[in-house]
């Protein structure tokens, strides 16, 4: 089912008949711009429209980095040079192509690569099957975000579960710390007991020790206070007797 012609036209050609009713998605958009950029390569100078020129020389990457919104709008805008593209997708993906053109992309194809196929060539169910393959690339961007989403769950549960037997394991160790300093404790606060009761019993001791030094102090005093008279009393009598 091929499109329109691959005459020269100089950037102005006829505006598409029919029109998608909401934009590309990102990802369709970025597959046309690199079919497109890689098409150009097939093109004359004088093919192109003139915002493109400037990108001739450029390579595909590059044309898609620097000129990709330029492209999307010539193809948008331009009849001709899209057809024109068409013609070298044609060439380059001729099985997809033709299925595209009959309506009947394959199952098996990339519907990113169906829905830029169809934006490109314009077969007469184009926006039906730019729709249906943009929203089976959204569905299918949707499940791999949910699967990424799953899987960054899945990474947390392990990272949590990880983080919970680690706190855990913390957990026990201090528990043992604390029962081993508490063990610690109760042992040094025996020992501080058992001394403090040695401190009073010597207290005891010292103070007994004190008294009975007082006392044979006294008794000294007394022996020798006794013993002091007994001697003046003897001196009393000897000095009577020697004046007798």
């Amino acid at each position: 089912m091929q499109q329109g012609s691959d005459g020269e036209g100089d950037g102005e050609g006829v505006p598409p008949e029919d029109a998608l009713d909401r934009p590309l998605p990102e990802k369709v958009r970025r597959r046309v711009v690199a079919l497109t950029g890689d098409a150009i390569g097939a093109l004359t100078v004088a093919e192109l429209p003139a915002p493109l020129r400037q990108y001739a020389r450029f390579t595909p990457q590059r044309r898609a980095k620097f000129g990709g919104n330029a492209m999307a709008a010539a193809l948008e805008g331009d009849t001709a040079f899209r057809q024109r593209i068409a013609g070298r997708l044609r060439e380059l993906l001729p099985e997809l192509t033709e299925a595209v053109d009959d309506g009947r992309p394959p199952a098996a194809a990339d519907p990113v690569d169906v829905a830029a196929t169809a934006y490109v060539l314009r077969p007469g169910d184009w926006v039906k099957l730019v729709t249906a393959a943009g929203e089976e690339a959204q569905r299918a961007q949707a499940e791999q975000a949910g699967e990424e989403t799953q899987r960054e769950l899945a990474r947390l549960r392990e990272e949590l579960a990880r983080a919970g037997s680690a706190a855990r394991a913390e957990a026990e160790r201090t528990r043992g710390e604390n029962e081993a300093a508490r063990r610690e404790l109760e042992s040094v606060q025996r020992k501080l007991r058992s001394a403090q009761s040695d401190v009073k019993r010597g207290e005891a001791a010292l103070r007994k020790l004190r008294a009975e030094m007082e006392e044979q102090r006294s008794a000294h005093s007394a022996e020798k206070a006794a013993t002091d008279g007994e001697v003046r009393r003897l001196r009393a009598r000897l000095a009577e007797a020697e004046s007798a």
